[in-house]
């Protein structure tokens, strides 16, 4: 690019940088990675806020930031916790361990499941599980090579994603991202080729370090069944990123956003602009669902999924588990967390306790899927999520 710098990558040099465009470049059986440094910072239009006792309400955005991603260190965020010492604290196993009646855990284990490969548009393909729970991916394609999006949760799933691949192109895969850190999404890591680039955002980055403890976590969505990742090594992150990542597979670029706190607090969407195609992993899991509120904070789920649909303009949305969706969606959850949020603010200010609470707010007719829809299935699952989303949004506004 005329007027542009470009500086080749190592591990001396990474951090000196400005990051704004991420090109992956081959010379001879050597990969090397260049720094763009003129790319252009994208900008937020606008931020959801949810204040105390009121309704959402538009207010001016903060840009999208664009700090340069750091190359994970062996004595950093990918440092394992010492024997002994206590693990990352993720509110999510305090949610789960506390999940009201009815709670259903997601179905994880892959046994038999198949990923269809969907074109969705030129060069960019969703891998979707024959079985809704199971974890969705999908790639997309440039002229220099292809990025992967979410490794699955053991070898073998992890092949069937390069397997796909494979039948549409030799190019090499570049970039392997993951959407969030749960093992369903992370531990097929190991299995993609030594020079593949794994990109995950910081707190991603850094929850994988607790690998045992998310083996120990999945078992119960897997049956009990230790051996559906028994093969798992662990393998972090080689770059993570805080708000947005800009990635150029020649002649195709992909953008990566962290817009807040959702489902965890390193949700990562991944967004091919010409397309407007986009993966949410776990942020948004599929036509008919609700939002899966595991890390607690309603609010701000709510705003981060405000300023995802004011800042990308979605056609076709790859939801981590679950049915391709279009961004309609968006505003579903919104509505659905703005409600929840009224709701359980009211039932507070009337002094009802949490079992009350449990108890009043059912679950709208509106987010129930119909009896005779391909979701029909979801029912009892969403009955239940609804309920953890009640317990953890009173246990927030609460102050508990």
């Amino acid at each position: 690019m005329p007027g542009t710098n470009t500086i080749a990558l190592t591990n001396d040099n990474f951090d000196q940088h400005p990051k704004e465009t991420m090109t992956m470049m081959r010379t001879g059986n050597t990969m090397q990675t260049r720094l763009s440094i003129t790319a252009a910072v994208a900008s937020a239009a606008a931020l959801w806020a949810v204040a105390a006792g009121a309704a959402p309400t538009a207010t001016e955005g903060r840009p999208v930031t664009d700090r340069p991603p750091t190359r994970v260190s062996q004595s950093g965020l990918d440092s394992q916790p010492s024997p002994g010492s206590d693990p990352i604290q993720r509110p999510i196993d305090t949610a789960f361990a506390q999940a009201p009646d009815g709670f259903i855990l997601p179905p994880l284990h892959p046994a038999g499941v198949q990923l269809q490969t969907t074109q969705l548009a030129d060069g960019i393909y969703a891998l979707l599980s024959g079985r809704p729970a199971v974890d969705n991916s999908g790639f997309v394609v440039g002229n220099h090579g292809v990025l992967v999006i979410d490794a699955h949760i053991n070898g073998e799933m992890a092949r069937q994603i390069q397997d796909a691949v494979r039948r549409v192109t030799n190019k090499p895969i570049m970039f392997l991202v993951n959407t969030n850190y749960h093992g369903d999404h992370t531990f097929g890591n190991y299995a993609f080729p030594p020079d593949t680039l794994i990109v995950a955002h910081r707190n991603t980055a850094r929850h994988m370090r607790d690998f045992e403890h998310e083996k120990r976590f999945l078992l119960q969505a897997v049956n009990d069944d230790a051996t559906v990742y028994a093969d798992a090594r662990l393998r972090l992150p080689d770059l993570a990123f805080d708000d947005y990542l800009r990635l150029d597979l020649g002649g195709r670029v992909v953008q990566l956003y962290h817009f807040g706190r959702g489902n965890t607090t390193g949700d990562t969407v991944v967004f091919v602009p010409d397309a407007k195609v986009a993966w949410t992993g776990n942020l948004v899991v599929g036509e008919g669902s609700i939002p899966p509120i595991f890390e607690g904070r309603a609010g701000q789920y709510l705003n981060t999924i405000a300023r995802f649909a004011q800042t990308l303009d979605v056609q076709t949305i790859v939801p981590g588990h679950g049915r391709l969706t279009s961004g309609a969606i968006l505003g579903r959850y919104m509505a659905y967390l703005n409600e929840l949020i009224t709701s359980v603010r009211r039932s507070i200010a009337s002094g009802s306790s949490l079992d009350e609470a449990l108890a009043s707010i059912a679950l709208a007719e509106k987010y129930a899927p119909a009896a005779d829809s391909p979701a029909a299935e979801l029912g009892p699952f969403l009955t239940g999520l609804h309920r953890l989303n009640v317990q953890q949004t009173y246990l927030e506004l609460s102050g508990r």
